[in-house]
């Protein structure tokens, strides 16, 4: 009896410890906003607060840890310490390991190896080795980038800003072999993750105040560093939500339909024109793979964008020019060209393991906008090996999930659709975008990844039999 006493008393004493400490640091960082302090002195004691709280959740509540990081992720690059939006994305940009999100990366990847290594191996149920081996591949090969990286520190917080999307991965996987109802909260936690950014971006097209100049356009970026990412970030929420939404109750149902608006607004107003190719890829794929009827409705979809949306049109219509009078660039497709040419130059400095994660933002002061590139120039042939494999793991792990369920399977189809939607968009996006490091929305990639991959796992089972469903009235 007095063990099972104990126990919460000592539970009880850190929590309060650790409150304490977070109310008297947040107490100060109130102090020095209201004397005009600069921002780091403000943001600082306020994270470390945060993080002392959530270390104390994760050593009690691992889940209810996960799902508050999955929540609040999304909203944190708007608290970054230093920099300033460049079009090309350049050295000024690169994060600190003082901000916020990188400390709550830091703190998801001891939390989660730690729980990992608690749970033991598995005697049987574990998942196949195709993503777990390729991952670990992958990151080996980002590893050896640091090796001969001309940037060590950066290096380092690229790779480990990776580490923490493949440690997601596997950790979903085991919390939902665990318990399969934590996939509808888990579901809740990353569409929830959508409200601020996209409610941010409606007022900041709304107001015209937060806006970005660049290349000559003013364009919104939400609570992200960049227009793209919050592109990219919709773009996986708007897929991931009609795939799920046939395969919902009722009340969920008006949850992602209100979401599916919000990330639509946020998709088109970013202007990130390879968002929203990747996502029309991705949705295309969920419509041949759930209703070919969805892509009736999608190309009716772009007709009415088209027509009511003069601004997307816009975006799309400067790229039939390839030089301006001056002998500039006309659009950011003929700049990437160029710009790809030069990020590849930097091969011969290292052909094997690269440059270093991150080294070429700082090397010429733009990012490379294509992540196949990034891999072979960064992390060197061996990188861009493993980088392919590790995205045929992930084809095959969506293969595999789509393989184990059926029109049956409620909430689990709908989640292998997604992820195979998301996978597809993810090839596309790869091509001109900055998927890699736009760690915020792996992070929420890396969900449904570890939900398909133990799906892939399980074994097929007769149509017709019970999953957990989100919404569902039956759960009243």
């Amino acid at each position: 009896m007095s063990h099972t006493l104990a126990r919460p008393a000592r539970e009880g004493a850190v929590w309060i410890a650790a409150f304490a400490v977070a109310a008297v640091l947040a107490a100060y960082s109130g102090i020095a906003f209201a004397l005009g302090e600069p921002r780091g002195t403000v943001v600082i004691p306020v994270a470390v607060a945060l993080s002392l709280a959530l270390g104390v959740i994760a050593l009690t509540r691992f889940f209810v840890f996960v799902l508050i990081v999955l929540g609040v992720r999304a909203s944190l690059d708007a608290t970054k310490l230093a920099g300033s939006i460049s079009p090309s994305g350049g050295g000024e940009t690169a994060a600190s390991w003082l901000d916020p999100s990188s400390m709550l990366g830091a703190l998801f990847i001891v939390a989660g190896l730690a729980w990992l290594v608690a749970q033991g191996r598995r005697t049987e149920g574990a998942p196949r080795r195709f993503l777990p081996v390729a991952a670990s591949l992958f990151l080996v090969a980002c590893v050896l980038s640091m090796v001969g990286s001309l940037y060590f520190g950066t290096s380092a917080g690229e790779v480990v800003r990776i580490g923490a999307v493949l440690v997601m991965i596997f950790v979903v996987e085991r919390l939902v072999a665990q318990d399969p109802a934590r996939t509808p909260q888990l579901m809740i936690a990353v569409f929830a993750a959508a409200v601020l950014p996209s409610l941010v971006t409606v007022q900041q097209l709304l107001t015209g105040e937060g806006l970005v100049e660049l290349n000559g356009s003013l364009r919104p970026h939400g609570t992200f560093w960049h227009p793209n990412a919050l592109g990219m970030f919709c773009h996986v929420l708007i897929v991931a939500g009609v795939a799920l939404f046939p395969h919902v109750g009722n009340r969920a149902k008006i949850g992602i339909g209100a979401v599916l608006a919000l990330t639509g607004i946020a998709l088109l107003g970013s202007g990130a024109r390879g968002a929203m190719i990747a996502g029309l890829a991705g949705l295309v794929v969920v419509g041949l793979l759930q209703n070919r009827r969805l892509l009736l409705g999608l190309g009716a979809l772009v007709v009415a964008i088209v027509v009511a949306v003069p601004a997307v049109v816009d975006r799309f219509a400067d790229l039939a020019e390839t030089r301006t009078e001056g002998g500039l660039e006309a659009n950011s497709l003929v700049w990437r060209f160029d710009h790809w040419s030069q990020a590849l130059e930097l091969l011969g400095l290292n052909p094997v393991t690269g440059t270093g994660l991150g080294t070429t933002r700082l090397l010429i002061y733009k990012e490379v906008h294509n992540d196949y590139l990034r891999a072979l120039v960064e992390s060197g042939l061996l990188g861009l090996v493993t980088y392919l494999g590790l995205l045929a793991a992930l084809v095959i792990t969506a293969y595999l999930a789509l393989r184990n369920t059926g029109p049956g399977r409620g909430l689990e189809r709908g989640c292998a659709v997604a992820f195979a939607g998301c996978v597809a968009a993810l090839l596309v996006s790869a091509i001109s975008d900055n998927a890699m490091t736009s760690v915020v929305v792996m992070w929420y990639f890396a969900v449904f990844a570890g939900i398909a991959l133990r799906l892939g796992t399980a074994a097929p089972r007769l149509g017709g039999t019970a999953s957990p469903r989100l919404g569902a009235e039956s759960a009243r």
